[in-house]
């Protein structure tokens, strides 16, 4: 009898253990402020390399996935939160919302500290610098022939020709529109800032509500001159053949394109292999020759067409300012811009 309990016990024991091993997620779920073309491309090599399943939801506003992700803190629902700039991942991080993991392939790789949280709750894995964006068939028929100058600085935005011709994303939801707004904190000094960018929305026709549909916008020659990522424009032209210029202009602003793990995710140690892939060679060279997106690592090649980011002249951008001031911007940006 005491053997027979024993088998017994011991059969339960095995039968536990089969049950965890069979327990064990299969998958990941990803919240993705990038493109489906790049999405899909990066997440069907990382299922390749690690077996791993994703289901991805993409959006291409971070402001909008950041605020799903705070919906959702009492039962997570996604295990990473990769696209957008740190700017948007960094708040998360401070709520209690982000997983700490500090991936060794991101040391391996020797990307630089700069592009890493030095605590650990967000890596960079790509940069993107804003730009101008002109259509072209639209410049060449009604601003060319009255030898109006394409524009070559911010503040060229304001000249009263490009009334109601003007579009960008929105600061409310996208980063490239809210990075853009701090520049011009930080080029200009606040109250000027503010006063400029008064004077820019007397030009704008629209302000988009995500990154992409600016360019979609422009594409169609519904403004003639835009403020977006440069590799936005880039790649319309090179991919899409749209009629599109891009010029970076001084002063410029750039993002580090994040990657965070949601805390109390479904699956936390397939998201810390994700984020270990993403530091590796196949992303970036795939967000670089299909996203148009700077890598941060130095073995990969600058994206077709594009200036090298050392080459850039950046404003001076304090990105902790811009993070800690980014309630208060977007609420003053409610109130006096209005849209």
């Amino acid at each position: 009898m005491k053997r027979l309990i024993a088998m017994g016990v011991l059969l339960a024991l095995v039968l536990v253990g089969v049950g965890t091993t069979q327990a064990q997620p299969t998958r990941i779920v990803v919240y993705s402020a990038l493109p489906d073309l790049e999405t899909t491309m990066v997440n069907r090599e990382f299922t390749k390399r690690t077996g791993l399943s994703v289901e991805a939801l993409s959006v291409a506003a971070a402001g909008t996935l950041a605020a799903r992700i705070r919906a959702e803190k009492d039962k997570p629902r996604a295990d990473i939160f990769v696209g957008g700039s740190a700017d948007f991942h960094v708040p998360l991080a401070r709520e209690g919302l982000l997983l700490k993991y500090v991936s060794p392939a991101a040391v391996e790789a020797k990307i630089s500290p700069a592009y890493r949280d030095p605590d650990g709750f967000w890596h960079g894995w790509y940069l993107g610098a804003l730009a101008i964006i002109i259509n072209t068939d639209r410049w060449d028929r009604e601003m060319a022939p009255r030898r109006v100058p394409k524009p070559a600085t911010w503040d060229d935005f304001l000249r009263p020709e490009f009334r109601g011709h003007f579009i960008m994303p929105s600061p409310i939801t996208t980063g490239g529109g809210y990075i853009f707004t701090a520049a011009q904190i930080f080029r200009l000094g606040e109250d000027r800032a503010w006063a400029y960018l008064r004077a820019l929305n007397a030009n704008a026709s629209q302000y988009t509500p995500t990154a992409p549909g600016t360019i979609t916008l422009l594409a169609r020659g519904e403004g003639i001159v835009g403020m977006q990522w440069a590799h936005e424009g880039v790649g319309a032209r090179l991919a899409a053949l749209q009629p599109l210029e891009t010029i970076v202009p001084p002063d410029t602003a750039f993002e580090i394109g994040a990657v965070s793990i949601i805390k109390g995710g479904p699956n936390s140690e397939g998201a810390k292999a994700y984020v270990d892939f993403l530091m590796s060679r196949t992303p970036q060279d795939i967000n670089a020759k299909f996203g148009f997106r700077y890598p941060v690592r130095a073995d990969v090649p600058v994206p077709m067409g594009a200036t090298a980011f050392e080459a850039l002249k950046f404003v001076k951008y304090d990105r902790a300012w811009a993070i800690e001031n980014m309630a208060r911007i977007r609420e003053r940006w409610t109130r006096e811009i209005g849209r």
